[in-house]
Protein backbone atom coordinates (compact mmCIF):
# COMPACT_ATOMS: atom_id res chain seq x y z
CA UNK A 1 0.00 0.00 0.00
CA UNK A 2 1.41 3.53 -1.05
CA UNK A 3 2.11 6.05 1.93
CA UNK A 4 0.68 9.09 0.08
CA UNK A 5 -2.00 9.00 -2.42
CA UNK A 6 -2.57 12.11 -4.80
CA UNK A 7 -5.00 14.72 -4.14
CA UNK A 8 -7.56 15.30 -6.71
CA UNK A 9 -7.08 18.98 -8.21
CA UNK A 10 -4.05 20.17 -6.76
CA UNK A 11 -0.83 18.56 -7.75
CA UNK A 12 1.18 19.72 -4.58
CA UNK A 13 -1.02 17.86 -2.22
CA UNK A 14 -1.11 14.36 -0.99
CA UNK A 15 -2.93 12.55 1.56
CA UNK A 16 -0.90 10.22 3.91
CA UNK A 17 -2.75 6.80 4.22
CA UNK A 18 -1.49 5.95 7.75
CA UNK A 19 -3.03 9.69 9.19
CA UNK A 20 -5.06 10.59 6.75
CA UNK A 21 -3.41 13.97 6.89
CA UNK A 22 -3.51 16.28 3.75
CA UNK A 23 0.59 17.50 3.08
CA UNK A 24 1.68 20.03 0.97
CA UNK A 25 4.45 19.09 -1.02
CA UNK A 26 4.93 22.72 -2.53
CA UNK A 27 7.86 23.45 -0.31
CA UNK A 28 7.85 27.34 -1.28
CA UNK A 29 3.63 27.69 -1.04
CA UNK A 30 5.15 26.27 2.82
CA UNK A 31 7.60 28.77 3.17
CA UNK A 32 4.94 31.32 1.99
CA UNK A 33 2.65 30.05 4.43
CA UNK A 34 5.01 29.63 7.11
CA UNK A 35 6.48 33.82 6.44
CA UNK A 36 2.10 34.90 6.54
CA UNK A 37 1.54 33.14 9.57
CA UNK A 38 4.85 34.53 11.20
CA UNK A 39 4.15 37.91 9.52
CA UNK A 40 0.11 37.49 11.35
CA UNK A 41 1.65 36.63 14.57
CA UNK A 42 3.76 39.36 14.96
CA UNK A 43 0.89 42.00 13.75
CA UNK A 44 -1.52 40.07 16.35
CA UNK A 45 1.12 40.73 19.54
CA UNK A 46 1.90 44.25 18.47
CA UNK A 47 -1.90 44.31 18.64
CA UNK A 48 -2.39 43.01 21.83
CA UNK A 49 0.92 45.12 23.52
CA UNK A 50 -0.73 48.37 22.07
CA UNK A 51 -4.28 47.04 23.59
CA UNK A 52 -2.15 46.48 26.93
CA UNK A 53 -0.89 50.03 26.79
CA UNK A 54 -4.10 51.73 26.29
CA UNK A 55 -5.73 49.85 29.19
CA UNK A 56 -2.77 50.70 31.47
CA UNK A 57 -2.99 54.38 30.09
CA UNK A 58 -6.44 53.82 31.21
CA UNK A 59 -5.88 52.52 34.54
CA UNK A 60 -3.39 55.35 35.52
CA UNK A 61 -5.61 58.50 34.21
CA UNK A 62 -8.77 56.75 36.48
CA UNK A 63 -6.04 56.90 39.27
CA UNK A 64 -5.09 60.63 38.68
CA UNK A 65 -8.81 61.85 38.20
CA UNK A 66 -9.50 60.10 41.59
CA UNK A 67 -6.13 61.85 42.97
CA UNK A 68 -7.81 65.15 41.21
CA UNK A 69 -10.82 65.33 43.19
CA UNK A 70 -9.13 64.27 46.72
CA UNK A 71 -7.36 67.17 46.15
CA UNK A 72 -9.86 69.58 44.78
CA UNK A 73 -12.62 68.12 48.10
CA UNK A 74 -9.79 68.72 50.67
Amino acid sequence: MEKFLKVENDTSLVRDTHSNAIINNNRSEFDKFMSLSQKKYKEKKKFDDLKSDVDSIKTDIEEIKSLLKTIVQK
